[in-house]
């Protein structure tokens, strides 16, 4: 029997989907406990959401008769790609360009807060990232922390007046030293009564 309260419909949760800190800030360990201060909202994404995408490259070993006897696993990958849309939010042009390339100027009396940006063949740093979300309509909370990953790729921006400045990215997720490049965590929100 199909059960309703099991079927997740995500948004990011109140105080923000996508966060970043540095390497080494402190994990969470649940989809409920609260994150550690040093990971950084990184504002609006698009509508898009999160897409996670598994890259499992696999050989199969076939006998004289043709027949599959062996098959092996030759890569494996896990990647997600987010669209930020805060495109003069300082911390996504650092998780983006590198923290050494972007400069930050508070707001004066004569200007306000200014963002230097330098493109160059430096590598965006490795981080961590935490993606929250949540199904309003059930309480339902959905985690994935990924202890170690990097900015790989860029899509175009676009300067337009019919549309906004975006910037997607693709995160690689790399294994950390218990072999894992990722972590998941829920709570689907049904709380029972009385414990």
């Amino acid at each position: 029997m199909a059960e309703n309260d099991k079927v997740l419909a995500l948004e990011p949760t109140a105080s923000g989907g996508v966060f970043v800190g540095p390497l080494g800030t402190t994990a969470p360990t649940s989809a409920t406990d609260t994150l550690d201060p040093g990971f950084l909202d990184l504002g609006s994404i698009s509508e898009d959401g999160v897409t996670e995408t598994t890259d499992r490259n696999i050989e199969k070993k076939r006998n004289w008769g043709g027949k599959v006897v062996k098959i092996l696993q030759t890569e494996y990958s896990k990647m997600y790609t987010v669209t930020f849309q805060e495109s003069v939010n300082g911390e996504v042009l650092k998780a983006i360009h590198n923290i050494d390339n972007v400069t930050i100027t508070a707001a004066n009396g004569s200007h306000g807060n200014q963002t230097a940006v330098k493109h160059n063949t430096k590598r965006p740093q490795r981080l961590s990232w935490v993606l929250d979300s949540i199904d309003t309509e059930l309480g339902a909370k959905y985690r994935t922390y990924i202890p170690e990953g990097q900015v790989i790729s860029t899509g175009d921006v676009v300067r337009v007046h019919s549309d906004i400045i975006q910037y997607e990215v693709e995160i690689e997720a790399f294994e950390d030293d218990n072999g894992n490049h990722a972590y998941d965590w829920t709570d689907d929100g049904q709380i029972e009564s009385g414990t």
